[in-house]
């Protein structure tokens, strides 16, 4: 059975691919991040509050810049997909925007304008499915989606068991 898929790297996919990174292979050092960050926040915030509590506040540029950090923080912890498909979308090599892969019982092969890549299964460390996609985690920094949209040839849900058969991993499902 062979599958074609085009896919398509856009903001909305590269925050997928980022989101499945961060909720897989990234799980525990973005946990330990998290809640560093929201433990700073707090304590900030706190902190400001026990001194106002105290009367010595007074709103000067230190307080104004730790205010500023703060806030930073928060858009970070808050918006972090988002920021990091912003930075991801920097490292797309010209004319890898659109892809069409083929999968094949022996292999897949990736096409762009840029280059035409083989792939083997034993490559793919991880499996993630979403509502709208497959994404393969080939590293903790490295990946590829493939939209179920996109599919020319085959269906995402023969897909799955397919790539599950030829990988020998479990497909996760990421919300």
């Amino acid at each position: 059975m062979e599958f074609q898929v085009h896919s398509h790297y856009d903001h909305k996919a590269l925050k997928t691919m980022v989101r499945v990174l961060r909720k897989t292979v990234r799980r525990k050092w973005s946990v330990a991040l998290r809640v560093f960050g929201w433990f700073a926040v707090s304590l900030i915030v706190l902190a400001q509050i026990a001194l106002a509590a105290l009367g010595a506040f007074s709103f000067d540029f230190g307080d104004a810049l730790t205010f500023l950090v703060a806030a930073v923080m928060v858009a970070l912890l808050l918006f972090e997909d988002d920021f990091n498909a912003w930075i991801a979308s920097w490292s797309l090599i010209p004319g890898t925007k659109d892809a069409d892969t083929r999968f094949t019982p022996e292999c897949y092969t990736v096409v762009t304008q840029a280059a035409e890549t083989r792939w083997n299964y034993d490559r793919v460390q991880a499996i993630g499915e979403t509502k709208d996609s497959f994404v393969f985690l080939l590293s903790k920094r490295h990946c590829q989606q493939f939209p179920k949209e996109g599919f020319s040839e085959g269906a995402p849900e023969e897909f799955r068991g397919f790539i599950a058969e030829k990988t020998g991993l479990p497909v996760r499902y990421v919300k």
